[in-house]
């Protein structure tokens, strides 16, 4: 099982939660994850598509061939700006 942390708007398109619990097969990786979030979460799942959300395994930015493990710390980020 999986821990996927959202932030921002993100925890809107899934009843207000902020980490949601995805089941997973042994040797997933992220477009696995991303499958299963469209499938369950489908605006959320559009999102992540459209590469509009970044998923983010043990604080980088992970591509989407990148395995995981069930002790990665998996995070989803919108969209974000910011600068001088």
């Amino acid at each position: 099982m999986a821990q996927v942390r959202l932030f921002g708007m993100l925890k809107t398109l899934v009843s207000g939660v902020s980490i949601l619990e995805i089941s997973l097969p042994d040797g997933a990786q992220v477009k696995d994850l991303v499958d299963s979030l469209h499938a369950q979460y489908p605006d959320l799942g559009e999102l992540l598509i459209q590469k509009k959300v970044v998923v983010s395994v043990n604080q980088e930015i992970a591509h989407w061939e990148a395995a995981l493990v069930e002790s990665d710390e998996i995070a989803l980020l919108p969209p974000f700006a910011g600068g001088a």
